[in-house]
């Protein structure tokens, strides 16, 4: 559900102008949800149901993300869920662990934390910098690293997410200091994109984009979302790159989104 939210206001941030009417509904989904981590965040100060830092963070980030949407038209709205993102972030960082090793857990064999709690921390602490711009957040993404050299993107593995988004700060910020994680979103691309030669994507014999057996539509729909987003990013910044031999542009992350789009509409 946090994961749910954290993307549907990376949505709204990067595409609200493009949303007409539907804006006003994505908000009001965005704020049910940031209404009951709230809930689940100040009904006991200092706790948050549920634990520990896989959790905790990703819910850091689903408030620091829905902060940003708020900003303008509910400032006080904002702040509050910007403050209890913080707060909540602390938790994650004070108790570590995954939620599906906790005693209470049922959460295995259904929400298995396979990639651990290390990327939601990235990934919260991402957002939270992009949230409140602090230099305390980017010592803490800074040390978090970006070693990790993902495949996929979902709701246990955040890592391509989190460099996308702090890839933002290099490509449109032009701020050197993040050109490890420009250098991450690159490597991912390569990964992904079906003509490259490290590419790890295969496809189904309709050509949708084929990542793991169960509910596959979960990890093409965030995959071409960081497609798409970052052949934004590329295209502000004319930014190019080379899959060992095979050189990438905007449209050839544009035109992988496009048939994936297609193969959608025909299935």
């Amino acid at each position: 559900m946090a994961f749910t939210t954290t993307m549907l206001s990376w949505s709204t941030i990067e595409y609200g102008k493009r949303m007409g009417p539907q804006m006003k509904e994505a908000r009001v989904a965005i704020r049910y949800a940031a209404d009951y981590f709230l809930k689940c965040a100040t009904s006991t100060p200092g706790r948050l149901y549920n634990p520990v830092s896989d959790v905790a963070a990703e819910t850091a980030a689903a408030l620091a993300a829905a902060s940003i949407v708020f900003r303008k038209v509910d400032p006080s709205y904002s702040k509050l869920l910007l403050r209890t993102a913080q707060k909540v972030y602390q938790f994650a960082l004070q108790y570590q662990g995954s939620y599906s090793n906790s005693l209470v857990s049922a959460a295995c064999p259904f929400y298995c934390s396979y990639s651990g709690f290390k990327d939601e921390l990235l990934w919260g602490a991402a957002w939270l910098f992009r949230a409140a711009n602090a230099v305390y957040y980017y010592k803490l993404v800074k040390s978090l690293g970006a070693d990790d050299q993902p495949d996929i993107f979902s709701w246990d593995n955040k890592y391509a997410g989190a460099h996308v988004l702090l890839s933002n700060r290099a490509l449109l910020n032009g701020d050197k200091n993040f050109d490890q994680y420009r250098q991450e979103a690159d490597n991912f691309m390569c990964k992904v994109l079906l003509n490259s030669p490290p590419s790890t994507t295969q496809c189904t014999q309709g050509g949708l984009m084929f990542k793991l057996p169960e509910s596959n539509l979960q990890y093409v729909t965030a995959i071409t979302f960081l497609l798409t987003t970052y052949s934004k990013y590329m295209s502000a910044t004319k930014h190019t790159f080379n899959c060992g031999n095979v050189f990438i542009t905007t449209n050839t992350c544009r035109q992988a989104n496009i048939l994936v789009q297609l193969v959608h509409e025909l299935t």
